[in-house]
């Protein structure tokens, strides 16, 4: 904390230099460019979310599987958190009735303007208007869900706007639980409330506007991941098992748990919902401002402030009791205390379109302070039906650990260049200091001490990176129709103290993800294409895999490479007045590189060595469709979104698989006039009940050891069910 405070004073300096206001925003699509330089493309709905939490986007697919914390959301251009865990970043953002922007960044633009790997989401917050205006929304699901959100904004006196908005979120999930053991809205308790305060001003040389902008965020959940037991068929199907509906009965034993305290060594009784819940203040200071010289000067200062637990159920694997033959679900449950985490971060950013170029130099500098993140861990039991209950007796602890201060220093620099009127160039670079200091407890220097946890000996992190990231893409016009675009891209991801809490050196290395795409655009009047093959790979991947041998669950962190080929053909298409068609097919094959070694389960003094290496990437799929019509008759409209995933691999060993789905949505949205309006939509028409993503403790199995799981009771993560939403939204 200390090296953030003596930055305090230095950002805050720089901020007051100038004033600005937030530019109006809008919606950029996220398919691939189909025209020459503009930002053209389908609407790939990356808000419509299947996964079990629908607190956030859904991943957006690179080739690459998505990280822990899921797609980067940034709010007025800074991430919304500084690093995912344990504060991830539905805890301190939602989209709600102050939103008035969204647009998109894809793989070059997220690894030059914020240093990260994938596609990013960016919203920006309504910070004033000129007249009183507002609207408010309530939404519902046929479950009892419970959501509402409202903002008002004007002007009070000359050159002074303002802005005030709520976002309250109560979500019963899709299970009916039993009220006495588990809260009814144990899926997601959100509170999150925000005002902004802009002054406009105009000088001799320059037109700009300030804002101050504060949120208040406060959410509970359980349930990140929702698990559900079935049964296995070798073809990748699964069936419900008797007595267990997927997606309707609750998997969950209690909302209260024995852990073994860090500090003290005695076992205590935690609550899943209010003793790991996460609350925040963030303030913003936003500025801008317009030279009469064409020059641009835009700034963000951000102080963010939090208090966040994390509460992580992972089902380990199905075994059964030598005795009595019962089932039992073996559980590791991720407890994360309440971890006091600061940060404060900033973005500069000065621009001119000057002739052919438009270029842009931007200045971060991001401060980051987690005090003593402490993870109390159990392992324990459960029976395998509808509303388990916990089996006593053999319960195992265990802890992670890490604190310090994080500090990234980034320049980075942009243009666009219209060398003539059929050849364009993008390029960028980020050049990043990256250091990390701090202390964690290795588990191998602590195996003989009877101390507890927090006592133990802690050994010092001090670790200093230059990361590099560069971007470059071009578009040909052969014809006024046909062309040619290509792309460029490398980034370096280096470590985070994360990366220690496993209680081991991970011995860091950066990252390095390169990339590259080539392909041809045609333009016509009916429709839009473009076609294009892909490559990216990314090395030294570092994480915490959770490998089970009975029921002992070891968390070892491991280092893998990946690498991906793909093609992509992505299809707009307007045939008829009112209509609209997006369409969207990839192939892409993403293999593991470098992955291999041994895993060590102490309790069982035995040994397993693996070798993942040309494996296919687990829950990513080989062929993905995606199709988005939508018409407007009037002042409806009709839209869907279906979307293919072929068959996904759900354990390392790609013994064992999940056949192709479908995620379906559909709605249609009336306006009354121009200040009602009412809204229907459906998640997974079809009502598919299969499984996805990966199966509880089987990384491990072998071939021979997978054929033997034909019709064996196995559980893992779904999608969520049929679900109807409905809702009502008033501007005035």
């Amino acid at each position: 904390m200390k090296s953030i405070t003596k930055n305090i004073g230095l950002v805050c300096a720089l901020s007051l230099l100038s004033n600005m206001a937030m530019a109006q925003h809008t919606t950029v699509k996220d398919s691939t460019k189909v025209a020459s330089t503009e930002q053209k493309g389908g609407d790939r709905n990356v808000m419509l979310n299947a996964a079990s939490a629908n607190s956030g986007p859904r991943n957006v697919n690179i080739g690459l599987p998505a990280s822990v914390g899921g797609t980067t959301i940034l709010e007025n251009d800074l991430p919304v958190v500084y690093f995912f865990w344990p504060e991830m970043p539905y805890k301190a953002w939602r989209m709600d009735a102050m939103t008035n922007g969204v647009k998109l960044l894809d793989l070059g633009q997220t690894a030059i303007n914020i240093g990260d790997v994938g596609f990013s989401v960016g919203t920006y917050d309504n910070l004033g208007t000129d007249k009183f205006q507002g609207n408010i929304g309530v939404n519902s699901n046929h479950f009892g869900l419970l959501n509402g959100t409202a903002n008002v904004s004007g002007a009070f006196k000359k050159g002074w706007k303002y802005s005030v908005g709520a976002f309250v979120n109560y979500d019963p999930g899709t299970y009916k639980v039993n009220k006495n053991d588990i809260d009814r809205y144990y899926n997601d308790q959100t509170q999150l409330y925000k005002i902004a305060l802009t002054k406009d001003y105009a000088l001799d040389n320059v037109n700009g506007s300030f804002s101050v902008f504060y949120k208040y965020a406060n959410t509970k959940s359980m349930t990140m991941q929702q698990y559900a037991p079935y049964q296995y068929h070798l073809d990748g199907s699964v069936s419900e098992i008797d007595g267990f509906k997927i997606g309707s009965d609750n998997y969950i034993a209690s909302q209260k748990f024995n852990v073994e305290d860090a500090a003290t060594g005695n076992v205590v009784e935690r609550d899943a919902l209010k003793d790991y819940g996460s609350s925040s203040h963030t303030i913003d200071l936003i500025g801008k401002n317009k030279f009469n010289n064409g020059l641009d000067f835009n700034y963000i200062v951000r102080l963010h402030s939090a208090k966040s637990g994390m509460y992580l159920p992972i089902m380990t694997g199905i075994t059964e009791d030598k005795i009595t033959g019962e089932l039992r679900q073996n559980v590791m449950a991720l407890a994360s205390k309440k971890t006091p985490i600061k940060s404060l971060t900033s973005l500069f950013e000065v621009g001119k379109k000057s002739g052919k170029h438009e270029w842009k130099v931007g200045l971060n500098q991001w401060l980051y302070d987690i005090d003593k993140f402490t993870t109390e861990g159990v392992m324990y039991q459960q029976t395998v039906e509808k509303n388990p209950r916990i089996i006593e007796g053999n319960n195992n602890y265990t802890y992670e650990y890490h604190n310090g201060t994080e500090n990234k220093t980034a320049l980075f620099i942009t243009d666009k260049w219209d060398l003539s009127d059929v050849f364009t160039l993008n390029g960028g670079i980020r050049l990043e200091y990256q250091s990390l200091r701090g202390d964690y407890i290795d588990n191998d220097l602590n195996e003989e001490s009877n101390l507890p946890y927090l006592s133990k000996t802690k050994t010092d992190i001090e670790k200093d990176w230059f990361n590099k990231a560069f971007m470059l893409n071009g578009v040909y016009k052969m014809t006024s129709r046909f062309g040619l675009l290509g792309e460029v891209t490398y980034n370096e991801q280096a470590g985070h103290l994360e990366n220690y809490s496993a209680g081991n050196d991970p011995r860091l290395k950066k990252s390095k993800i390169p990339g590259a795409g080539f392909g041809v655009f045609y333009n016509h009047p009916w429709f839009s294409v473009v076609s294009k093959a892909t490559y990216i790979k990314r090395d030294e991947y570092r994480s915490t895999v959770n490998f089970s041998s009975g029921t002992e669950t070891v968390r070892p962190t491991v280092s893998y490479d990946i690498e991906t080929i793909g093609w992509t053909t992505d299809v707009v298409a307007t045939p008829f007045k009112n209509f609209n068609l997006h369409f969207l097919f990839t192939l892409q094959a993403p293999k593991y590189k470098n992955y291999a070694g041994t895993v060590n389960f102490k309790g069982s003094n035995t040994s397993v060595d693996y070798n993942f290496n040309d494996n296919t990437v687990t829950g990513v799929s080989k062929m993905l469709i995606e199709i988005d019509p939508s018409y407007q008759w009037k002042n409806l409209r009709v839209w869907a979104s279906a979307r293919y995933f072929s068959k996904e691999y759900a354990n390392l060993t790609n013994s064992l698989y999940f056949e192709g789905r479908w995620e379906t949505f559909a709605g249609a949205n009336y306006a009354f006039n121009k200040n009602l309006e009412i809204s229907a939509s459906a998640v997974n028409l079809l009502n598919q009940r299969g499984a996805q993503g990966t199966i509880s403790g089987a990384d491990l199995f072998t071939k021979e050891e997978a054929e033997k799981k034909e019709g064996a009771i196995l559980s893992g993560t779904y999608i969520r069910p049929f679900t109807v939403e409905f809702g009502v939204k008033y501007r005035f």
